[in-house]
């Protein structure tokens, strides 16, 4: 049985959404620690796909009427770019 290529990028794409959902799970949990090194730089790696899977699990969540949810996610980002973002400039 050979895989088709829409099959094979269909779960490429699921995996990877799975995946970003997890990292929010995470971000989202009170025992979430700082970014490690290795996150940052996987994070500048794929920022325009986390970009996206962000939009959509926010416009889902508000969807839900988990708003709340939503902006504390939101929140917890910004706070993540910007720390990383002044260990980027400080390292220049």
């Amino acid at each position: 049985m050979s895989v088709t290529p829409n099959y094979d990028l269909e779960h490429k794409v699921i995996t990877l959404l799975k995946n970003e959902l997890k990292r929010f799970k995470k971000l989202l949990s009170p025992d979430y620690p700082a970014c490690s090194e290795r996150e940052v730089e996987d994070e500048e790696d794929q920022s325009s796909v986390r970009e996206s899977a962000l939009k959509i699990t926010l416009h889902d969540l508000k969807n839900m009427n988990h708003t709340d949810l939503a902006n504390t996610l939101q929140n917890k980002l910004v706070s993540v770019y910007r720390r990383n973002l002044k260990s980027n400039l400080s390292e220049k």
